[in-house]
């Protein structure tokens, strides 16, 4: 977004992957595992710094990243990226970074485990023992097991999640520019709009925006609904025309050099009606809630109930909020720990720490109300020494506060 310049200090991307190298050892000794076998995107480049190439795919049969505790990880980027890794990525050792073929084809991954992984467990020394694996296709979690059949492999997930909870300075001024980034394509976005145009078009504004700013690859599909398209609501931008007092609905981030951004600002196009503005009072005072809630000290179960009392004070009904309350975000759109899936009750209780960021996206749902049912406002909220701090501060609809 910035020129680099010599006379102010900016990241210190040196300093954010020591931090990241560390806070991963120390999970790997408290989880009580010889290694992380990592093939999770975003748990490869909090491992490596490797930077993916994106696709709207899966991504486990393409890269992979394993890591002992203390000592250096070895990467496998996907072979049309390891010229580029052995050429940029000056923080690793060359011999570190190893091509990987695409393992989608059964024979291609037979290979590379032999070839491939079978070396690197040997020079690592973990040949036994247990390997903690992020996530993995089965047929890749079957050969790994033929070839080393003296290792314990186990649920290595939460070992990088754990890792990657509480964040360290630098990830910190990531996720200020990447939320920078979103309000600046939510500002385009809020002021392209104008009657007769497309929901797909207001999208367009953002996504110029976002990209030109540097932006690696969308938070998830990106939302730009109208009208009724708000309650049950649609979770795309399609072509549909917005209209005269309408609410318009939009769901915009990115990610910043590895740190993704989310947040949603709902508004009116023309005047709101009686009923927009009691859903959006109701959804703006779950927010106030939550943010005088998600502090030092307090659990997730607290920041969820003190949201959902909010709903029941205005009178309105447990099923009419829809879906997730929130949940952390970082090196990916979405991850534990998680905040009142109204699914489930089952999440784990975290007690909140400085560092963590969370994505609050309290919203209440009502089919069948003129000009649309649907409102949402997210932030992206960290977690300070002395409460929190929001980093997403597009200024909310105050005609439906009025």
């Amino acid at each position: 977004m910035d020129f680099a310049v010599d006379w102010t200090k900016r990241i210190d991307f040196d300093l954010l992957r020591r931090e990241r190298t560390k806070s991963l050892s120390g999970q790997i000794k408290k989880h009580k595992l010889d290694a992380i076998l990592c093939f999770k995107a975003e748990n490869i480049r909090y491992m490596t710094g490797y930077r993916p190439l994106w696709w709207p795919i899966s991504f486990l049969t393409r890269n992979a990243g394993i890591m002992v505790a203390d000592k250096e990880p070895i990467l496998f980027p996907t072979s049309g990226c390891y010229e580029r890794c052995r050429d940029t990525m000056y923080w690793m050792s060359k011999e570190n970074i190893r091509p990987l073929a695409t393992m989608e084809d059964p024979g291609i991954v037979e290979e590379e485990i032999k070839k491939k992984f079978a070396p690197a467990f040997k020079e690592l020394g973990i040949t036994k023992g247990r390997i903690g694996i992020d996530h993995v296709s089965m047929l890749t979690l079957m050969k790994l097991q033929e070839a080393f059949p003296k290792a314990d492999f186990v649920n290595g997930d939460h070992c990088v999640l754990d890792a990657q909870v509480v964040k360290n300075s630098e990830e910190i001024k990531c996720m200020r520019a990447s939320s920078q980034m979103a309000a600046i394509a939510m500002d385009r976005a809020i002021r392209s709009i104008r009657l007769g145009i497309r929901e797909c078009e207001v999208l367009a504004e953002a996504m110029h925006a976002l990209y030109s700013n540097g932006m690696e690859v969308p938070q998830c599909n990106l939302i730009v609904t109208s009208g009724d398209g708000t309650a049950p609501l649609r979770r795309f931008a399609s072509d549909k025309q917005i209209n005269q007092d309408e609410l318009v609905f939009m769901d915009l981030g990115g990610c910043f050099n590895g740190y993704f951004s989310d947040f949603t600002r709902t508004v009116i196009f023309g005047r709101p009606n009686a009923q927009h503005k009691k859903i959006y009072r109701a959804v703006y005072e779950m927010m106030e809630a939550i943010k005088r809630t998600l502090i030092p000290g307090n659990t997730n179960a607290q920041v969820n109930k003190a949201a959902r009392q909010v709903v029941i004070d205005h009178g309105f009904k447990g099923h009419d909020y829809l879906g997730l309350l929130g949940h952390s975000i970082g090196v990916t759109g979405l991850t534990y720990p998680i905040v009142g899936e109204i699914a489930a009750k089952s999440e784990h209780e975290v007690v909140l720490k400085p560092g963590m960021i969370f994505s609050l996206e309290p919203g209440i749902f009502i089919p069948g109300i003129p000009g649309g049912g649907g409102v949402r406002l997210e932030d992206t909220i960290l977690v300070t020494e002395t409460g929190n701090e929001v980093l997403t501060t597009t200024p909310y609809d105050e005609r439906l506060l009025s």
